[in-house]
């Protein structure tokens, strides 16, 4: 048993749901949406689970520069998929997923709802769960925010 506090949690359950964390996703769009949801967080925490490890430095510094970008080109308020997600299977446990992103910013005066964009990205099962291989993601400055608007 692990105590943590007041609460004792048996190590094999802890064990296990660690492994579960690091699995990956389910489907391809599971992974990709754990992506987006990141990234309109801001949030690191969560998002090593959906990339794939050969590639994991190198999608984490991406997206850490792509949340930089949007951080200087006028944060929104939320990040939205709007509608179907498109996976097509590539066979091999290789699929692509498009879905389509829209911003939305809000305050006292006004909520403003941004045009959708695509944002594709190559997804790979990899141990056992799918993640992310690549994103190919629309510019923020200049596509989803002006680009005069980037500080």
């Amino acid at each position: 048993m692990l105590c943590t506090g007041i609460v004792a949690v048996p190590v094999s359950w802890a064990v296990l749901r660690q492994a579960e964390a690091e699995r990956g996703e389910a489907t391809p769009d599971a992974a990709v949406n754990v992506y987006v949801l990141q990234m309109r967080s801001g949030e690191e925490i969560g998002l090593s689970r959906v990339l794939v490890a050969g590639r994991h430095d190198e999608l984490l510094r991406q997206w850490r520069q792509y949340r930089g970008e949007m951080e200087r080109g006028n944060l929104p308020s939320k990040l939205e998929t709007v509608g179907p997600i498109e996976v097509e299977d590539q066979d091999d446990d290789r699929a692509t997923v498009t879905v389509q992103v829209h911003a939305i910013w809000w305050n006292e005066q006004a909520n403003l709802s941004g045009e959708a964009h695509p944002w594709r990205f190559e997804t790979r099962r990899d141990a056992g769960g799918w993640r992310v291989w690549a994103a190919e993601l629309p510019p923020w400055c200049g596509v989803h925010v002006r680009a005069d608007a980037c500080r």
